[in-house]
């Protein structure tokens, strides 16, 4: 790509990139424990401390907690663990395609897969790329949705990748920074650079190093025919989970803080001094010998002696808040309530526990899988596109079929399921589906394998014994 179209498109990609970076960034900002609170404090906080400053002085000591309670951490972790634990198990139609296919994925495919959906929750949308490595093997793994702006083919109303822009930030070896650009499209990807400290506008082609044996621009050519990372949304509107209860969040969040403010503050006592006929002040000498009067706090003083003078009219009261423990436990119970009911999650502290029926398990599940089942739907069709990439790649053509098999990690009721299991006819459920509910199996394919393997040996032993034609003299295990 030439500059000038470079320039065009990046110009036009940006235009508003800072406002959607910080709106989208919010989630992982409050899934690692920086919520709002942490910049605003409870309920008033800064206004009485500005009040104070401008006094000059803190005669209350106002108390300023900022206690994130990371309910979104929470929130997203469980979707994450009870989508993700256990990694959809894949089948292409041949044991040898599928033996292939497991090798190519290896054994990150379960990590990069939590991590895109723990990217999906909190940003809206997660990216993969696949690449060919320096020993010419397909890899792939996540990129941060930091660095990626994709530009969409608004002509086509399935809106395709029409462009994607990768930037990030680099150090050469004279120790430059640069904000490096890679542009992808179809054919190629065309880098760019800009040092820190220039605007967008002055962005230069990057140029090959002198010992790749290139000259010009640096220019990779794209051998996968189409862009080569995959979009993986949270939901078909790629937003985060934290806008469904944000607003929830920021309330408790001033509440728990301001509970503890108050809890703090309640232990500064108020001393009303009435008719004090205690010295007003006090003289002190200076190093060269000269008395200075000194004002006397008539608080320190009864702090110091313990005792203080009053007249016959007067007296001390000591004066303190209450605080209205009752309400606010009952609001912040409600809330709590809210933010599950919002976030679609389960509450870990139910009402009825023990071994709850399978029934029940559901129920008590039920906003989860709805929220799970979202980001499920959008992420079939994306690993279905991962594994055309990997069949194309090892030369095995497009599947015959693709099966997805996921597995939900949630309590379950082993007793209600075996039995289920068992009392099933075959001729309502195939022994291979019976293999691949049954909850003591975790790999039903390789269960099948060693069920055929065990059947077959039974057989040619059976096939020994003299009834069956066997030689009687050959023994046999019993």
């Amino acid at each position: 790509m030439d500059l000038q179209k470079a320039q065009k498109l990046l110009n036009a990609a940006f235009k508003d990139r800072d406002r959607q970076l910080a709106n989208a960034k919010r989630g992982e900002e409050y899934y690692h424990n920086r919520s709002k609170i942490k910049q605003t404090g409870a309920a008033a906080i800064d206004e009485i401390n500005r009040f104070l400053c401008d006094l000059g002085k803190n005669p209350l000591k106002s108390a300023d907690n900022r206690i994130p309670t990371n309910y979104h951490k929470v929130f997203v972790d469980q979707k994450i663990g009870y989508l993700f634990t256990y990694p959809p198990q894949l089948d292409i139609g041949s044991p040898q395609a599928n033996d292939q296919l497991a090798q190519t994925l290896g054994s990150d495919f379960g990590r990069v897969l939590k991590k895109l959906g723990l990217d999906a929750s909190n940003w809206g949308r997660a990216w993969l790329h696949y690449y060919i490595d320096e020993q010419q093997q397909l890899q792939y793994h996540w990129v941060s949705p930091e660095q990626i702006l994709p530009v969409y083919d608004v002509n086509n109303i399935k809106l395709p990748l029409k462009y994607l822009i990768r930037t990030y930030a680099m150090t050469d070896d004279a120790g430059e920074t640069y904000e490096r650009y890679e542009i992808w499209d179809d054919k190629e990807c065309s880098y760019f650079l800009r040092k820190t400290s220039e605007l967008l506008k002055d962005i230069k082609p990057e140029q090959h190093p002198e010992q790749s044996g290139f000259t010009g621009p640096k220019v990779l050519p794209n051998r996968f025919g189409r862009i080569p990372f995959i979009e993986f949304r949270n939901n078909a509107d790629a937003t985060s989970d934290l806008e469904m209860y944000q607003d929830l969040i920021d309330v408790y969040d001033k509440v728990f803080s301001g509970f503890a403010n108050d809890i703090d503050d309640i232990q500064e006592i108020i001393y009303v001094i009435k008719n004090y006929q205690g010295a007003r002040e006090q003289t002190v000498f200076d190093d060269e010998g000269n008395p200075k009067p000194v004002p006397l706090d008539p608080l320190q003083m009864l702090k110091a002696s313990k005792w203080i003078g009053v007249d016959e009219n007067g007296g001390l009261e000591i004066v303190h808040g209450d605080i209205p423990h009752e309400a606010r436990s009952k609001f912040i119970e409600l809330l709590k309530v809210q933010l599950y009911i919002a976030a679609m999650a389960v509450d870990p502290n139910p009402d009825k526990i023990g071994n709850a029926s399978g029934a029940y398990l559901d129920y008590l599940y039920q906003l989860l899988e709805l929220k799970a089942g979202m980001m499920e739907t959008e992420f079939r069709p994306q690993i279905d596109e991962l594994i055309r990439v990997i069949n194309r790649d090892t030369g095995l053509g497009e599947p015959s079929k693709i099966e997805q098999t996921w597995t939900r990690n949630k309590p379950k009721n082993y007793l209600e399921i075996v039995q289920m299991i068992a009392q099933t006819p075959s001729s309502v459920m195939s022994d291979e589906t019976k293999t691949k509910e049954h909850p003591l199996v975790d790999n039903w394919q390789g269960e099948r394998e060693r069920i055929k393997s065990e059947e077959k040996d039974r057989k040619e032993e059976m096939m020994k014994l003299p009834q069956f034609g066997g030689d009687p003299e050959d023994p046999v295990d019993e």
